[in-house]
């Protein structure tokens, strides 16, 4: 076993589709080789303690954004709501005096 498959297999992980140099054909074309999918029993409900402390574990990897980002993100959707705002406005103002106006 690779120290790639090692990792997978510890971090309790799906293994990849495979790689590009497994099951090169003839052509010369490296073509993934598959897994083969084997039907098991349906497994037990997970204990909600297990299910927490598991959401807990992944939340801990979560990076959270620091200050300035945060500041800048929010300043590029604000912006970019106020122009799509300002855009469906006009087009609404300038449909609608037309609409008055065919209708007259």
């Amino acid at each position: 076993m690779s120290t790639n498959e090692d990792n997978w297999a510890q971090e309790g992980l799906p293994r990849s589709q495979g790689t590009l140099d497994d099951g090169a054909e003839q052509s010369g074309v490296a073509l993934p080789q598959r897994e083969r999918v084997v039907a098991s029993a349906p497994h037990s409900r997970t204990n909600p303690r297990v299910f927490l402390d598991e959401v807990m574990l992944e939340l801990r990897k979560v990076m959270r954004p620091k200050r300035a980002e945060l500041v800048n993100y929010s300043t590029v959707v604000f912006f970019t709501l106020a122009f799509v705002m300002a855009l469906v406005y006009g087009l609404d103002y300038v449909y609608s005096l037309g609409a008055s106006h065919l209708f007259k």
